[in-house]
């Protein structure tokens, strides 16, 4: 017994941090506008490209036209608008592989909308997940595993808060695994007290 909390004490106190960052937008955001500037270029952010289809807007309250039905980002102030229409992509800059995790959608001053989202790898297909959302976001889990290239189709749709595993950033393991480990260490230092 007491060989088995050791060997799981040491199991959860060697565990490594789970890496990853989170695409908000928030960094690119222009009050009361857009980003860049209805140029129809695409845009690059936290070291990803997006199409040239588009753009990041303020949906902030304070945003005019642009917060209309929507509120304000999933967080922040601006989220990623697809305001040509067509299919959004995002690759990583320099290439590379990556996972999405998760990512917030909402429709165009809040319609009810659907979209199919698709992750590539070298052209091929790894994985499609179909969404329908609306007003208030709408989280989408994806699955799909690495993957080079996100694609999101539909039109006029608002996609904030991209979660990506890409090793970046450190983040810490759920509150659950420490609290696992101070229970075997309690355990432990019980059973030498008896």
């Amino acid at each position: 017994m007491q060989k088995l909390i050791a060997l799981s004490l040491l199991a959860s106190l060697s565990s490594g941090l789970a890496q990853g960052s989170v695409i908000h937008f928030d960094e690119l955001g222009v009050p009361g506008w857009v980003y860049p500037d209805f140029s129809n270029t695409g845009f690059v952010s936290q070291g990803f490209v997006f199409s040239d289809n588009m753009d990041v807007i303020d949906v902030s309250p304070s945003g005019g036209v642009w917060s209309n039905g929507v509120g304000a980002g999933h967080s922040g102030n601006y989220a990623a608008f697809n305001d040509y229409g067509g299919t959004m992509l995002m690759t990583r800059q320099g290439g590379g592989v990556f996972v999405v995790d998760t990512l917030w959608l909402n429709g165009w001053q809040g319609e009810a909308m659907s979209s199919v989202i698709e992750g590539y790898l070298n052209g091929a297909l790894v994985g499609s997940v179909f969404a329908g959302y609306s007003s208030p976001w709408s989280q989408v889990q994806t699955g799909f595993g690495s993957i080079d290239t996100l694609s999101i189709s539909g039109g006029y749709f608002l996609v904030d808060d991209i979660a990506i595993n890409d090793g970046s950033q450190p983040l810490p393991e759920p509150a659950t695994l420490l609290l696992l480990s101070f229970g075997l260490l309690g355990m432990a230092c019980r059973g030498r007290c008896t």
